[in-house]
């Protein structure tokens, strides 16, 4: 699990700076080793503005030795947030397709001489699909 190796050594780190050990390990090197272990991860998100601002993060954050396991931490919560976000945003799409259709199954519509019941035959699922509620269909 390279989240956990990197943390790890992130953490190894940064207890060796306080001791003034620490060996020499390029920060951008870090950084790198960082993005190689999330670059799945972060390409499985849904939202584009979610990788740009974990990417953002990572350039604009401090990979020093000394900063290195306050950093790593950062950019695995956030992503591992945003991953949550994630599955809410599917859930929840997922929600509302279930409720829709249930809106067209169940919808009775007072038409000026037609009672309609079911929305199963294609001419009357345009119909359906405009009277659902809806904002956008």
């Amino acid at each position: 699990d390279w989240e956990k190796v990197v943390t790890n050594w992130a953490s190894e780190d940064t207890q060796r700076a306080t001791q003034h050990q620490a060996p020499r390990f390029h920060h951008d090197a870090f950084k790198y080793l960082i993005y190689f272990s999330i670059v799945e991860r972060l390409n499985s998100l849904g939202v584009d503005r979610w990788r740009k601002e974990i990417l953002s993060d990572m350039d604009e954050l401090r990979w020093f030795v000394c900063y290195r396991k306050k950093s790593t931490d950062m950019i695995y919560s956030k992503l591992a947030h945003y991953e949550h976000m994630d599955q809410l945003r599917e859930a929840t799409s997922i929600l509302e397709l279930a409720l829709w259709k249930e809106s067209i199954n169940c919808s009775v519509a007072n038409d000026q001489e037609s009672v309609m019941t079911s929305c199963h035959n294609e001419d009357t699922m345009n119909t359906c699909r405009i009277r659902c509620g809806a904002d956008v269909v």
